[in-house]
């Protein structure tokens, strides 16, 4: 049996209000509690706002792009064919889910009153909706399935109050081309994601209008929409991709763009916000070791008529070390638990009412996003125990100065 456990758990369990570091201990107990909730917030939001980001940016676009060499991301440019060849050897790619072909084209949306400036974005029946289906504020999808191109459009709430046009309206999309081209839309619904920077140009519409108004046939596309089904992957297949797919028409290289290079700023901000949590997570366990190391060396002064009583019957000083150190694991996991339920409840609280809001304009959403990550959970807690009783191991080198004789009279 493990003695130094048992006389722990006793201690533990033991109720001595009158005791000296009862009060010490319990502020260290809240010192470790209330750091443990900020951490965990922390995670909780910053991984929140990393997914909804990402989420909000993969909408916009895809995990990967597939386009042709010497567009390098302009919006109009070269065409490139979906062959079958080009096809079979996305399929035979491990880690894509799904892909599906778009013609981006710049133009300019003239209502009654205004005009502004967007990106018409193509799609087929094989484009994944759920995104701006999640998103949509009034009206309907377009319906791309059809044997002719509809002339529904999906633009944002942004778009829609500039232009002051509502679900039903007629919209004219005058094109800068040689011949200039006009184009009458309607307004089939209107969505709202809060990423202003997309929000203002994206406009949602028929594949087949814009192949149309570039003269392309049904196989030319501007480029392909990869998505993948883990984004940690993604360095993974992109090198796949590169390696397998066949060459362009006219021994030509595809470009594949990745969604870092397509929001390298957004990416950015994100990666220092990264480094913002760690500088938070190591100065808050080092606040909550520095806590139960003050906590310790109460505990041990108060208990030293104990020290000197168990080195009396024999015990060595290694073994009452070992005591303190099962003691002081055992009040962290008491501060531990109590700051889990503290940061579940304020997240949970934020997750389904929403109490926190946020200017969308900076943050690109209109409330504080909170993601639970249980592995995040689990490694937190087991760094923050790891690093507080490691801080501890010098602390109880004290009890080795403890004298039986002196110990046992000590008040």
């Amino acid at each position: 049996m493990n003695l130094e456990l048992f006389i722990a758990r006793r201690l533990l369990k033991g109720s001595e209000a009158h005791s000296v570091s009862v009060p010490i201990v319990r502020i260290a107990l809240v010192g470790i509690a209330l750091g443990v909730c900020v951490m965990l917030l922390s995670i909780f939001i910053i991984t929140g706002f990393k997914k909804e980001i990402t989420d909000k940016v993969t909408g916009f676009s895809a995990h990967l792009n597939i386009t042709a060499y010497a567009n390098a991301g302009a919006y109009a440019g070269e065409k490139i064919s979906v062959t079958d060849t080009l096809t079979e050897a996305l399929k035979g790619i491990d880690g894509v889910v799904s892909y599906y072909n778009y013609v981006t084209k710049p133009a300019i949306l003239k209502s009654k009153n205004e005009i502004h400036g967007v990106v018409l974005y193509g799609v087929d029946s094989s484009y994944r909706s759920d995104f701006f289906r999640k998103n949509l504020e009034r009206g309907q999808m377009p319906e791309f399935a059809g044997d002719r191109a509809t002339g529904d459009i999906l633009l944002s709430a942004g778009v829609s109050g500039m232009l002051d046009v509502q679900v039903g309206d007629k919209i004219q999309a005058h094109f800068v081309q040689e011949p200039p081209r006009v184009r009458v839309f309607t307004v089939a619904g209107i969505y709202n994601t809060g990423f202003k920077e997309y929000d203002d140009v994206f406009v949602l519409c028929d594949l087949r209008h814009l192949q149309k108004l570039n003269d392309w046939k049904s196989q030319e596309v501007t480029g392909i929409a990869v998505d993948v089904d883990d984004m940690a992957r993604l360095p993974e297949v992109y090198n796949e991709m590169d390696e397998k797919l066949p060459l362009e028409s006219g021994n030509d290289f595809y470009r594949i763009e990745t969604l870092y290079d397509k929001a390298p700023a957004i990416f950015d901000w994100l990666g220092l916000l990264n480094m913002n949590v760690w500088v938070i997570l190591i100065l808050l366990v080092m606040v909550a070791g520095f806590n139960m190391v003050s906590g310790l060396l109460i505990l041990i002064l108060d208990k030293t008529s104990l020290i000197g009583m168990l080195k009396a019957l024999g015990y060595k000083n290694v073994n009452l070390r070992k005591l303190f150190l099962y003691l002081s694991a055992g009040l962290i996991g008491k501060g531990m638990l109590w700051g889990n339920a503290l940061a579940f409840l304020l997240g949970g609280l934020q997750y389904y009412f929403h109490w926190v809001h946020l200017d969308p304009v900076t943050y690109y959403m209109d409330t504080v996003p909170v993601n639970f990550n249980g592995w995040y959970v689990l490694w937190l807690n087991l760094g923050v125990l790891t690093v507080s009783v490691a801080m501890l191991i010098v602390p109880t080198m004290l009890i080795s100065h403890i004298r039986p004789i002196k110990a046992i009279r000590f008040e």
